[in-house]
């Protein structure tokens, strides 16, 4: 009786072992299933994110190579220098199209262009404006170099980036101080009508230029793709 009661306990701890031993086994089956599944959701998603990064890069060169082609067309500037003028104003988050605004208001896109105060280049920049500019780049200041396409535009996008950043990116400021001058700007606003207006007949005409130029580009991109 004894001995039948003793079988009777072994084979029942037997039996648990076993249900155990199956539980943890299903358990752990369930959560590999889990993990895999998660894996494979994971890694769906770093393709998706891989692909549209990808995506992005290229479209982004793309655009970029087609307005450096745009602004060589608009220009007539050598295709390293159109190339220069698209990189530094993605290097300083500068609109390119208001760069080209500046340009086209303050030369017609002529290099070697002269104003009768003095002013000189593609920016048609002035002794006192240029030198300060290029000494903080350091470069070597030299009036003749102001002919010289790159280092005017160098000096120009620098310029125009100073100002944006130094009027908190009111652009009718910048541009109205970049036509007159800091010392001119605080003037102008003092005897304009709203004194805390710096609209002037100036950036109104860079602007206007600008959002040509950008529809233009527009337009064009469109009819390409």
């Amino acid at each position: 009786m004894w001995g039948d009661e003793m079988k009777r306990e072994k084979y029942l701890t037997i039996l648990l072992i076993i249900c155990m031993l199956s539980y943890f086994m299903m358990l752990n089956l369930s959560m590999t299933a889990v993990a895999e599944d998660l894996s494979n959701y994971h890694t769906k998603n770093d393709v998706n994110k891989r692909d549209a990064f990808i995506y992005d890069l290229r479209s982004s060169y793309l655009q970029e190579k087609e307005l450096i082609e745009y602004t060589k067309n608009l220009t007539g500037l050598e295709i390293d220098d159109c190339e220069f003028i698209v990189n530094e104003c993605k290097d300083k988050n500068l609109d390119p199209f208001i760069v080209l605004g500046v340009i086209k208001r303050e030369s017609n896109f002529n290099p070697k262009a002269q104003g009768a105060a003095g002013e000189r280049g593609l920016g048609q920049l002035m002794e006192n404006t240029a030198r300060p500019v290029a000494e903080n780049l350091g470069y070597v200041y030299d009036p003749d170099k102001l002919y010289d396409t790159r280092y005017n535009l160098k000096l120009t996008i620098t310029q125009i980036s100073y100002l944006l950043n130094s009027y908190n990116n009111d652009i009718h400021m910048a541009l109205t101080a970049y036509n007159r001058g800091q010392q001119g700007l605080i003037e102008y606003m003092k005897n304009s009508e709203n004194s805390k207006s710096a609209i002037s007949d100036y950036s109104l005409g860079v602007l206007q230029f600008a959002k040509e130029y950008k529809e233009n580009f527009r337009k064009n991109t469109e009819v390409n793709s």
